[in-house]
């Protein structure tokens, strides 16, 4: 997640993303509303002040983030500045920032970090997710998403995508482990990601498989 990795690859995000994706499953807005609609679910019936994405890249999570959360202030951050620009262009009404210190006095109700962990060398990650805790307001929830290591597929597309050449995965126990290692003292999880939009009728069924260790993806909703 270095500034100057993402400052390179910003404009060139999705078509990046999408070339590692295969054709079946290449609609990379239908993977992306996904996790926020899962969010806003789980969430439940209160409507938060404002909303942090964390390590936004360029955007592609704020617009649903608007679309489920209309009446909440967005923020967005992001250690790289060239990733902001093209966020913004999708999220007009957002409010940057690139600078932790900026921001840091901020508290917000909901915290969603959509693949971010992976691109944080595994020696930082307890300090960002610690500092993610420090700034949920009260009654706060954090949704973590990253990708399963043991979906083949996954790690098939995390192979190819050029901006994750350095990262590293980790899998739902070493996530569970830093959370409870930066002081959450709540968390509830799952496997996500079972099904593409072609089979999205089937999405259903996805409460009674989030314990299968199959979905592309899985979640951990942190509280304080």
């Amino acid at each position: 997640m270095s500034e100057p990795e993402f400052n390179q690859y910003a404009r060139q995000y999705d078509r990046l993303l999408r070339d590692s994706i295969p054709d079946a499953l290449s609609d990379n807005d239908y993977f992306a509303e996904y996790k926020i609609a899962l969010t806003a679910a789980r969430f439940g019936t209160r409507k938060p002040t404002r909303v942090l994405d964390f390590g936004c890249g360029p955007g592609r999570s704020l617009p649903y983030l608007r679309k489920y959360f209309p009446e909440a202030r967005l923020f967005g951050f992001d250690p790289s500045p060239a990733s902001l620009e093209v966020a913004a262009k999708r999220a007009p009404d957002a409010n940057f920032f690139s600078n932790w210190g900026d921001i840091e006095e901020t508290r917000f109700d909901l915290i969603v970090a959509s693949n971010v962990f992976h691109h944080i060398p595994v020696g930082d990650r307890p300090n960002a997710l610690s500092q993610c805790r420090q700034a949920l307001a009260e009654s706060g929830q954090m949704f973590l998403f990253e990708h399963n290591p043991y979906n083949p597929l996954t790690r098939w597309v995390f192979d190819r995508c050029p901006f994750d050449a350095d990262a590293e995965m980790l899998d739902m126990k070493s996530a569970l482990t830093l959370a409870r290692t930066v002081g959450f003292q709540s968390e509830q999880h799952g496997y996500t990601l079972f099904f593409p939009k072609q089979l999205s009728a089937l999405r259903r069924f996805e409460p009674w498989l989030k314990r299968l260790p199959i979905g592309a993806q899985y979640y951990v909703q942190l509280a304080a």
